[in-house]
């Protein structure tokens, strides 16, 4: 049903663009005859036959790959890609019209960003569209978009196909992402504090702060604690124990394709109410901090434990500075001397 709706609002745009090139006509303005033609045609005729996105931006390329109802990153070791920001993408490629010929100078591509893609400094996209046996629907290089550059919220974006000298003005709402991991489905893991009974952060340097408690509802407690400090703030311990809720990547790669470091490692054992232990352990490599994922359980979390191996364990994942950060919490980051007493 999803994939008709597409196929529908494809033909209404183009309606309303040609509608626009008779208006032109009948101004006695001269009209290229591509204008109001799709720009991808064979590609939009058969946008439920998409089964290959190869996009090549300065030095990074990116395939994605249909696989049922979803997409996987080939370069990612077939990761899942965030389906609504593809189907987005594959939308606005197949429901893109060209509106008026640009120039066809090569010296001004740079400009409007759709020089010849590849090169490690090239702000252009190479964008080729392939079905699932790998016959070719369809490319283009796109380049600066404006969001609303032909009005009533219509964007706009300068194109050129490979090989020709000729760019275009081109009606459509494409945005598409650079950088390989902005494809990724960056939602992977959501384990809230509630969860858990005792969490254990070991630092590279031996140093170790655990967080416990006895039952769901009681309050964490901080097992060395200093008799002469009191925590930084009330929820301190919630925010540490509370570190795997709601976590995002920033990239992902598959375990066998990444050395991870064997120096400089925290070690961080989450050990929940359902009798799964978590073991995450996290270091720095190329820029980002990396953590990787190992689970136990025993009764009720023997399963759970399988299924968390089963999702987390062939990957190693990016994370955010800000959970890094948690993850590597030390004594000292989480009390303080309290306030002298006024005199």
């Amino acid at each position: 049903m999803q994939n008709k709706g597409l196929v529908w609002l494809v033909g209404v745009t183009a309606i309303a663009v040609v509608a626009a090139v008779w208006v032109a006509r009948g101004t006695g303005l001269k009209v290229d005859p591509l204008a109001g033609q799709l720009v991808l045609p064979e590609a939009a005729k058969k946008i439920d036959d998409v089964g290959r996105i190869a996009l090549v931006h300065g030095d990074q390329k990116t395939t994605l790959v249909r696989d049922g109802d979803k997409w996987k990153i080939e370069e990612r070791g077939g990761y899942l890609a965030d389906t609504t920001k593809v189907g987005q993408a594959l939308l606005a490629l197949a429901d893109m019209h060209y509106v008026e010929p640009k120039t066809a100078d090569p010296k001004a591509y740079t400009r409007l960003e759709v020089e010849d893609a590849g090169g490690k400094d090239s702000k252009s996209t190479l964008v080729t569209l392939a079905d699932s046996k790998g016959t070719l629907l369809g490319d283009v290089i796109t380049g600066k978009h404006q969001a609303d550059q032909l009005g009533g919220g219509e964007g706009g974006v300068y194109v050129r196909k490979a090989g020709s000298a000729q760019t275009w003005l081109a009606r459509s709402n494409l945005n598409l992402a650079g950088n390989t991991a902005d494809w990724l489905d960056k939602k992977f893991l959501d384990l809230p504090s509630a969860a858990f009974k005792q969490v254990v952060l070991t630092q590279p340097d031996n140093s170790k702060v655990t967080v416990t408690r006895d039952k769901p509802d009681d309050k964490f407690r901080l097992v060395e604690m200093p008799k002469d400090k009191k925590l930084k703030y009330d929820s301190v311990l919630d925010d540490a124990a509370g570190v795997l809720g709601a976590l995002s990547l920033d990239d992902v790669r598959a375990a066998k394709d990444i050395e991870f470091p064997k120096d400089g490692v925290t070690h961080a054992q989450f050990t929940a109410f359902n009798g799964v232990v978590l073991n995450v352990d996290l270091a720095d490599k190329d820029g980002l901090s990396w953590v990787k994922f190992a689970a136990t359980g025993t009764g009720d979390g023997e399963k759970v434990a399988a299924d968390l191996n089963a999702k987390l364990s062939p990957w190693v994942y990016a994370l955010s500075s800000f959970k890094a950060k948690t993850l590597r919490e030390k004594l000292d980051d989480l009390v303080e001397a309290p306030a002298p007493k006024a005199s």
